[in-house]
């Protein structure tokens, strides 16, 4: 009996064994038709962080009925033609930064693009030929420790005073650990001149408590009162206060650098009609600011950045940039930076 009890449990596992496969390959085959299911889908390349776009999926769907395939792929797969892949269904839409979308465009991988939302946005944030339009802005501002800007009410928030008031201890994300960064210093350079950013840069040098390897590094330390101010995006700003941190928002007075993202419709997508479905419900924010601040994404929306002045009584102002920035004059600045300030200044 003991022998059969054993047959039996024997018989009894295998089969869920093969029940559990034959499930799981079920799975996956609907799965993978439900993606090529083309009625249903739009397909979306990106290189922006994994998580980000995935919390839009369920109002997108909600609203229009079909849902986001997302692509993830590095920057430069995304340059290429089949994405990196030829597992990869053919993309309807692009996301990804400024840079990219020039790129992109570039490679002739995007298709022109013209609609009454695309038309909300300022041309600043968008290619004269509509080849593609920015979605969200993240412009640099200064988290202020919060008793460092009580104790000097009267401080004038200009990119001069606090890049060289040798008495203010700053911090600054350093511009060769990230893309957002190291724009940062192609901004300085193409607003202020080549001379007056290296020189405002090695003055500030003499201050500066710390570069930060994260982009949130410079508001947390002001935060934790390990710096007066923090040369920050307005993203990871807004999460330092969220996080409860003392840190006050200060927009400079002078005007804002700013960071793009943005969307263009792909020169070789089977269904561009959704790709400007997708790219039209992304230019009506209203549609999914809440989704993007419950999953701690805080950018100013490119048709919706009417902000209240900081605390100061400054509103935002942002600085009027072409950013036609070249690798190689890219790597030239930022090997400049390096070699001439960054470890051949006085303090780091």
């Amino acid at each position: 009996m003991k022998r059969l009890a054993s047959v039996f449990l024997f018989l009894i596992m295998a089969a869920l064994a093969f029940w559990g496969i034959l499930h799981y390959a079920r799975h996956l085959e609907a799965v993978k038709a439900e993606k090529k299911n083309p009625s249903e889908y739009v397909t979306v390349y990106t290189d922006m962080p994994n998580g980000m776009l995935e919390a839009l999926s369920a109002s997108f769907f909600k609203d229009t009925g079909l849902k986001i395939n997302l692509v993830y792929l590095s920057s430069s797969q995304l340059l290429r033609a089949d994405g990196g892949g030829e597992d990869n269904p053919p993309a309807d839409l692009y996301i990804t930064s400024q840079d990219g979308l020039m790129k992109l465009k570039k490679g002739e991988l995007l298709t022109p693009y013209s609609s009454a939302q695309t038309d909300t946005a300022l041309n600043l944030f968008k290619d004269e030929e509509c080849y593609w339009t920015g979605l969200w802005v993240d412009p640099v501002v200064f988290a202020v420790n919060r008793d460092y800007a009580d104790r000097h009410p009267a401080f004038s928030y200009t990119w001069n005073e606090v890049l060289t008031r040798n008495s203010v201890r700053l911090s600054m994300t350093d511009f060769m650990a990230a893309d957002m960064a190291g724009d940062l210093l192609m901004c300085l350079v193409e607003h202020f001149g080549l001379e007056d950013t290296f020189r405002y840069l090695g003055i500030a040098q003499n201050h500066m408590v710390q570069y930060g390897k994260f982009l949130s590094t410079p508001s947390r330390m002001a935060g934790m009162g390990k710096c007066d101010i923090g040369i920050s995006g307005l993203n990871e700003a807004v999460r330092s206060l969220k996080d409860k941190m003392p840190i006050r928002i200060m927009y400079p007075a002078d005007g804002s650098p700013w960071y793009l993202f943005g969307a263009g419709i792909s020169s070789r997508s089977q269904y561009p009609d959704r790709a400007k479905v997708l790219m039209d419900w992304l230019l009506t924010s209203s549609a999914y600011k809440k989704d993007m601040e419950e999953n701690q994404y805080y950018y100013i929306y490119v048709n919706d950045y009417n902000l209240d002045p900081d605390s100061a009584g400054n509103s935002l102002d942002f600085w009027n940039l072409e950013k036609e920035y070249f690798d190689e004059g890219k790597k030239d600045l930022l090997t400049r930076w390096g070699e001439k300030i960054r470890f051949g200044g006085t303090n780091n």
